[in-house]
């Protein structure tokens, strides 16, 4: 069996933590399945108590996450020190908690905090007519879905309320504007029997009117300072316009004495005949023409010819020789790309630095140096320096750059409201960036409300200003129908758009169409040459789809041992990468390690195959949908008890919370795929037998 990663958890359902005693672990699986079927989103912890505090910060960190706690009432739960403290936690955090009483008690009595609250009861209870599990579900389900709306706030606020008192309380993780209004009004519309706002709550909604009411006060200051002053800049403009023209006219005077002009104006001549301007060279200066030339050169980018490279080379370097910091800038750019010169990182440093005086852009760009690692160590701190001199200056860019690493959490502390006030004040400027930034995190519900309907606003804002990722997230939104009715037509057209502008994502996005039939005739061949293209921009999924194409192309013509290998090498490199990244394998390697093991089964290698799948038991020991390709491999290495008893132990049973398939079901079908690549064993047939399934 081969397994996929699951898709991210739906952010509308309500959020369930489901508190039980291990003895009832059977009956919470059960429970969290059935809720998960109703349309909630169960947390329930399986990892078990750990030494020291580390298992109070995990169920806390549930606890907190979850709208409403479920406990799982019975003996054992009863006397549990763990669960009686996820009940106190969980009263400490003002959160709902509903009682499952699953089994009589038998004389123990429930934590205390339990003791006056309605039970909902799963068993036969003589007292309650009718009761029972199904019974019991249908009342669980109707009281999760009482005051829905305001409990997923009371989360929300709790959540917004904890990062900001963890972080110190610091002013720019308060609401702001709407916010403040809409926090209010949740407090005052509190439904009867719901939980009362935490302290806490209360504290940040009142820090963030404080705050608001500051804003606003200084607000009021700088306005009756800018008015006061206003009068003296018109007069100061005034005389400055005429201080630049007297200072033109001693350039042009300059120019005509020196010759140092004269060079500029004969390179000049050239490419104005080539644009016509012929007539521009005889009405402005020649540093002007310089940098105009120059300008309409670099809007061709990689279009031009090597020779017209050179020579907007040549026009950049007389420029900036005459210290015109729009050329040196442009210089740098030559240098950071190889246009017209061999391509230099450090030469491109130096000018952009040369130009970062007076030059917004080149400051940026020496922000973007250093987010990089473009020919120096990567720098988020010196980035941010950079990124916010240059957004200090206006430049709007730089804002969508700053905003970038607080979304990300790239040199500061991930904040998602910063990275929203950035992007917007950058969106005011008109930077398309900023735009389909605003874009993403309305799509994703990142420091906002998931609201498709205004991420597509922003994406077709950005796209109008030629922002070729907001215009394959427009693709994205009408392929999976977000906001939209779905329609693959209109998605393959928002990509071949963002494609003709070299968008690496909107490649990857067309070769899922191809591979998929999506909208298109599906066509392998067309989805590799779409992949394969992302993978040379540096997609990283595209480089990863295309090892899986090998690994798929190998197995459905026979070639197994192939595949193994192939296989192998891609887990190796998922675990160097989760590794890095997380500091230790967990559960993407443990699927690739699951798949070496189903490559191995396929090859023979059935040595191989018990040792891939002894791996992944080891990494996740309690992950069910795992499981299958370890009694596999013990059925075919002639281990046929343990065999047995594994194929059995999980019989009607799903999967994982996830994938709701039948334990069963994906047995047998996986014995369908052995006979078909010649492999069988005479226990298939017992086992499929066992489990009730015939052929």
């Amino acid at each position: 069996m081969i397994v996929t990663q699951p898709a991210s958890s739906d952010k509308g359902k309500l959020r369930v933590f489901i508190s039980y005693s291990r003895d009832d672990l059977d009956f919470a699986d059960q429970l969290a399945a059935a809720l998960d079927s109703s349309g909630f989103e169960c947390f329930i912890d399986r990892e078990g108590i750990s030494g020291g505090e580390d298992w109070k910060r995990r169920l806390g960190n549930l606890i907190s996450e979850a709208d409403t706690v479920v406990f799982v009432l019975s003996p054992d739960s009863a006397r549990s020190e763990t669960c009686n403290w996820e009940v106190e936690e969980a009263a400490r955090l003002n959160k709902r908690i509903l009682p499952a009483n699953w089994r009589t008690l038998e004389g123990v009595s429930p934590p205390p905090r339990l003791r006056d609250l309605n039970y909902i009861f799963f068993y036969k209870e003589p007292k309650v007519p009718g009761s029972g599990f199904g019974t019991g579900l249908a009342n669980l389900v109707a009281a999760l879905n009482t005051d829905f709306d305001w409990l997923r706030e009371h989360t929300r606020y709790l959540q917004r309320a904890m990062e900001w008192d963890r972080g110190g309380r610091p002013a720019n993780r308060l609401l702001s504007g709407n916010d403040i209004l809409d926090a209010k009004a949740w407090v005052a519309r509190r439904p009867k029997g719901a939980p009362e706002p935490t302290a806490l709550q209360l504290d940040f909604i009142r820090a963030s009117e404080e705050e608001a009411e500051t804003r606003l006060s200084e607000q009021r200051k700088q306005l009756e300072a800018m008015a006061a002053a206003q009068a003296e800049r018109e007069t100061a403009l005034h005389d400055r316009e005429e201080a630049l023209k007297q200072a033109a006219d001693a350039q042009r005077r300059r120019a005509r004495i020196r010759n140092i002009a004269l060079a500029v104006v004969g390179i000049l001549v050239v490419v104005a005949g080539w644009f016509g301007l012929k007539s521009v060279i005889e009405k402005y200066k020649a540093e002007e023409i310089t940098i105009r030339a120059g300008n309409i050169f670099l809007d061709l980018g990689e279009r031009m010819d090597a020779e017209t490279q050179q020579k907007a080379a040549a026009l950049f370097q007389a420029a900036a020789g005459l210290g015109n910091t729009v050329a040196m800038r442009n210089l740098g750019v030559f240098y950071q790309e190889g246009y017209g010169v061999p391509q230099d990182y450090a030469k491109a440093r130096e000018w952009f630095e040369k130009a970062a005086k007076d030059n917004a852009d080149a400051t940026n760009d020496l922000g973007k140096f250093y987010e990089n690692g473009f020919g120096v160590p990567q720098d988020y701190a010196k980035a941010r320096e950079w990124f916010e001199k240059s957004a200090a200056k206006g430049n709007a860019r730089a804002m969508s750059n700053l905003g970038a690493l607080y979304e990300n959490g790239h040199g500061v502390p991930q904040d998602y409201d910063k990275a929203r006030e950035l992007y917007e004040k950058a969106a005011a400027k008109r930077d398309g960036m900023g735009m389909s930034a605003l874009g993403v995190l309305y799509a994703s519900g990142h420091g906002v409300p998931q609201d498709y309907d205004k991420a597509r606003e922003w994406f077709e804002k950005a796209a109008a200003k030629g922002d070729a990722e907001a215009i394959g997230n427009l693709g994205v939104l009408y392929q999976n129908g977000h906001g939209v009715p779905q329609d693959y037509d209109n998605a393959r057209q928002w990509y071949e758009k963002a494609v003709a502008r070299d968008n690496a994502h909107a490649m990857f996005n067309l070769g899922t169409l191809y591979a998929n039939g999506y909208g298109v005739p599906q066509d392998y061949a067309k989805a590799g040459e779409w992949f394969e293209k992302a993978a040379a921009r540096g997609d990283s999924s595209a480089k990863k789809i295309l090892e899986e194409l090998q690994i798929r192309e190998a197995f459905t013509t026979g070639r197994y041992a192939e595949a193994l290998k192939l296989q192998e090498a891609l887990a190796a490199k998922v675990e160097a990468e989760e590794t890095k990244r997380d500091g230790k394998p967990g559960e993407e390697t443990a699927g690739a390690i699951n798949n070496v093991a189903w490559s191995a089964l396929s090859a023979r290698d059935f040595t191989k195959a018990l040792t891939a799948a002894d791996r992944v038991h080891a990494l996740l020991p309690d992950a069910r949908i795992f499981e299958i390709n370890r009694a596999h491999a013990l059925m075919f290495m002639e281990r046929g008890e343990e065999a047995k008893a594994l194929y059995l132990a999980h019989k009607g049973k799903s999967m994982s919370e996830e994938r709701k398939e039948l334990w069963e079901s994906v047995i047998v079908k996986d014995f369908a795929e052995f006979r078909k690549a010649g492999l069988t064993h005479p226990m298939m047939a017992d086992i499929e037998n066992a489990l009730g399934i015939s052929r």
